[in-house]
């Protein structure tokens, strides 16, 4: 186990965990030592112990609360990225790039430059790399992201009705398949299994051993089973309630039946 933070560097940017050098509370302001420049974080949870297998094997460290002087630079850093993001988006106009600039950042002291962006093919930015060191007088850091990290930065509600997990409380992305929605007897045609950035929903992990669980006790679809009616077809399952609905060759309707109810043939 490890002892831990989870920290944000900005409200709507994806959770990640430090090492801490104390006890903190939420909300409390640290600043985090980090390879390109000391960063401002918001600590969303505190102190906490985690598998060491589920963090990271490099983890950035917490140098201490945030003075005022930490936080009057930050505030400014924020206010120059804002004032820069609409030349930023000229100057990749200009050179005809098909790129979206999604985010842009500084550490503290200013000596880097974080460029987020996204595109659908591979973007040849080096004159634009050149451009935009002469601008800012520093060293320029472009980064391409995916739609999954598009959606973390910029968050919203999933069809749940809740804020979007990745943008909350998720650390790094689980591992989502389709065979996920297969257990879950869910339709990947509805459009219901897809979040916002046009992937598999991460929340299908959270329940996806459960259900591979619970499955082991149904037969699977199509098996004939052998009931108080006569043989049928297993046509559906609701996994919650341990029933299944079994369809017969004479019948016009499927039929319930629990578990216990039934027995497989053959």
């Amino acid at each position: 186990m490890t002892e831990v933070i989870g920290i944000k560097y900005e409200e709507n940017e994806a959770l990640s965990y430090v090492l801490p050098d104390q006890q903190y509370k939420k909300d409390d302001l640290v600043v985090i030592r980090l390879q390109k420049g000391d960063r401002l974080a918001c600590v969303v949870r505190p102190n906490v112990s985690l598998a060491s297998e589920t963090l990271p094997a490099q983890m950035d460290r917490v140098l201490g609360l945030a003075r005022p002087q930490d936080i009057e630079r930050h505030e400014a850093n924020r206010a120059f990225a804002r004032e820069n993001f609409s030349f930023v988006k000229e100057m990749i106009a200009q050179r005809q790039l098909d790129m979206k600039l999604v985010r842009i950042a500084f550490p503290l002291d200013r000596s880097h430059v974080f460029i987020s962006f996204t595109a659908e093919k591979r973007v040849d930015f080096r004159q634009l790399l050149k451009d935009l060191a002469g601008y800012f007088r520093a060293r320029i850091e472009l980064r391409q992201i995916n739609t999954r990290e598009e959606a973390k930065i910029y968050g919203g509600l999933g069809p749940c009705g809740r804020p979007l997990c990745c943008s909350t409380f998720l650390g790094d992305f689980p591992p989502v398949s389709i065979k996920m929605v297969k257990n879950q007897n869910l339709s990947l045609n509805t459009g219901k299994t897809t979040g916002l950035c046009g992937r598999l929903l991460c929340c299908l992990s959270f329940e996806d051993s459960f259900y591979q669980e619970v499955r082991q006790k149904f037969p699977d679809y199509g098996s004939r089973v052998k009931t108080q009616e006569g043989m049928g077809i297993v046509a559906g399952m609701d996994v919650f309630a341990e029933t299944i609905k079994v369809r017969f060759e004479d019948k016009a309707s499927l039929l319930t039946y629990s578990l216990e109810e039934i027995s497989l043939y053959g």
